[in-house]
């Protein structure tokens, strides 16, 4: 039991160091919350490798304002020593750079490493958008795939879908 607690609090942290980062716009914190080798599926996209993924947020974040992330109590499997698999809630309250008021909500599948060092990082995570829209839910719901109940994982080639267009608008990752 002990481990597992460990493990969960690790999570934890590692969501918070990404809400931080991504509050903060702080692209090199980004990236350290990701292994060198991670994949990140997200938008329609497949990101390899931290500074494909790094580079990719250095373009992402001039078209918000500020972004608050609001990741809910991961349900965490210990998958082998220093492997864990997550499935994890998260809300996001956010202005784009033209003002607008943005909403979305959606669910995040990880697959997490602890290195040498002792961090957790992502290795390889897919995002899926449950909600698009204002933060008052007037917006889009969307049916995703529905991989069983935890601690069921989906394929690590399953899809994500661009359901915004917002992070893949004019550019290539």
């Amino acid at each position: 039991m002990s481990d597992f607690v460990s493990v969960e609090a690790q999570v934890r942290q590692l969501h918070a160091r990404y809400t931080d980062a991504v509050w903060r716009k702080d692209v090199a914190t980004f990236g350290d919350c990701f292994t060198r080798d991670a994949e990140w599926r997200v938008s329609g996209l497949v990101l390899n490798g931290r500074d494909t993924i790094a580079g990719f947020m250095r373009k992402v974040f001039p078209e918000y304002r500020r972004i608050l992330l609001t990741f809910r109590t991961p349900l965490v499997e210990l998958t082998g020593k220093g492997r864990a698999n997550a499935r994890t809630y998260v809300s996001e309250q956010s202005v784009l750079a033209d003002g607008t008021a943005y909403g979305p909500m959606g669910t995040y599948y990880e697959r997490l490493v602890e290195d040498e060092d002792g961090h957790w990082r992502f290795a390889w995570r897919l995002f899926l958008t449950d909600y698009i829209g204002r933060p008052d839910l007037s917006g889009q719901f969307f049916d995703n795939p529905d991989y069983g109940a935890p601690p069921a994982m989906p394929p690590r080639d399953a899809p994500s879908y661009d359901r915004s267009g917002i992070l893949t608008r004019d550019r290539e990752a």
